[in-house]
């Protein structure tokens, strides 16, 4: 009989179980990834398209575009669309990144003979109803009106705006953009990023007789050459700025410093270090800030990574009175793990807690899509790079810590808070 007074035993994962993609090319020269898996008979099909914010001319254009592309089409019209999506209980949907956006179908196998004409048609046809447009536009006033009125919102925008001062990183959504945005903006984004050869990637019981399907169906599409450009010149705003509100009951930080790229060869180590600093509920500064102060209910340390900029915010919403204390623990935290070694148990804490959240979210093979498809957008290999992950996780010592620490957790963050 089970004894649930004796905890059982634990172990360090040795290996990760990941399905191996297959590439597949359609006759137009279009990829398809395929991440199979013959029990499931559901399939997930993501559309990725190499553009995304950072490609806007006029800010918010992206995101209007996407969002109306699946509110209807010119062969599947507004209700006809939703009650043909609600009749199969399928679910199409879209994403803007900065740097892609992903047009998504997710349906039962039995019904993708149905559905994938569906896709086709919103990657290729969209209606651009001005209804639809001015529904959408409404739908992103109010979400801006709303999030203009959180601390921790208002917090994180600002700190793009210094930060990422000089790139297309730093824009963010407000009134007036959304405002000034005509269908025909919408419209030319479309045609000219939405014309660029995108790669699918199909998760689930994904066989020849679908990929047939995928020919007849996507095989005879011509999509145009034209490199996307990235113009910027990063110039961060390094300061410490207090933005005040009437009536504010709490208080919302950010620190950000620009950061290294996934690709470097320190990333593995130096996000490793960053789960100590404030990745886990069992961080340092978690412990310091909540647990021993009770400045905050929650503080996180985060690495954003970018296709051409990558950087370290830690945020959090702390009590009004104690904001400047929370900054100066901060710092502290950092300057601890630059100087002193980090404890062998709390090291092996560390590995456990790592390579466990590694394996859960790859659990499924909805989960591995979404890895594979980041891996995808960034130019990584998606194997080597769990491998590789989890090899530096198991190896990573107190002293290569101290190093990475003193080489890059620097002494001055921009720092905005709003309070």
């Amino acid at each position: 009989m089970l004894d649930r007074q004796v905890a059982p035993k634990s172990f360090m994962l040795k290996d990760l179980s990941l399905t191996k993609p297959k590439i597949k090319e359609l006759s137009n020269g279009m990829s398809v990834h395929i991440i199979q898996d013959e029990t499931n008979p559901v399939l997930k099909i993501d559309v990725l398209f190499p553009a995304g914010k950072v490609h806007d001319e006029k800010p918010a254009q992206s995101l209007i575009c996407a969002k109306v592309m699946v509110e209807g089409t010119k062969s599947y019209r507004g209700s006809e669309l939703q009650e043909l999506l609600d009749h199969y209980g399928a679910h199409l949907d879209v994403s803007v990144d900065y740097d892609y956006t992903t047009v998504s179908l997710l349906c039962l196998k039995e019904h993708i003979h149905s559905l994938l004409p569906v896709l086709k048609s919103a990657i290729t046809e969209p209606l651009f109803d001005n209804e639809d447009f001015e529904k959408i536009k409404l739908q992103q006033l109010q979400k801006i009106r709303v999030n203009n009125q959180k601390n921790a919102l208002i917090a994180t925008k600002n700190l793009r705006k210094k930060l990422l001062n000089g790139t297309p990183y730093s824009s963010t959504l407000e009134e007036e953009y959304i405002n000034e945005i005509k269908i025909e903006d919408i419209q030319n984004y479309f045609n000219h990023f939405f014309t660029l050869k995108p790669d699918f990637i199909v998760a689930g019981d994904f066989d020849n007789n679908i990929f047939d399907y995928f020919e007849e169906h996507l095989g005879m599409l011509e999509f145009s050459k034209i490199e996307t450009d990235y113009k910027s010149q990063l110039s961060p705003i390094i300061s410490d700025d207090l933005i005040k509100r009437e009536g504010s009951v709490q208080a919302s930080i950010r620190m950000g410093a620009i950061s290294i790229a996934r690709s470097h060869p320190d990333y593995f180590d130096l996000s490793i270090t960053n789960e100590i600093l404030g990745g886990y509920f069992g961080s340092r500064l978690m412990k310091n800030i909540r647990e021993d102060k009770g400045y905050t209910y929650g503080i996180y340390s985060v690495l954003i990574n970018y296709k051409h900029l990558d950087y370290h915010i830690i945020g959090a919403d702390v009590k009004i009175d104690h904001v400047e204390d929370t900054v100066s623990e901060v710092y502290k935290e950092m300057e601890e793990l630059k100087t002193n070694p980090v404890p062998a148990g709390e090291i092996e804490t560390i590995k456990n807690y790592m390579l466990g959240k590694i394996a859960s979210s790859l659990d499924t093979v909805f989960h591995q899509s979404e890895n594979y498809k980041s891996k995808l957008a960034e130019g990584a290999d998606y194997l080597s790079y769990f491998e590789d992950y989890v090899n530096s996780i198991r190896n990573i010592t107190s002293s290569r810590i101290l190093e990475i620490s003193n080489k890059y957790f620097s002494d001055k963050y921009c720092v905005v808070k709003v309070a």
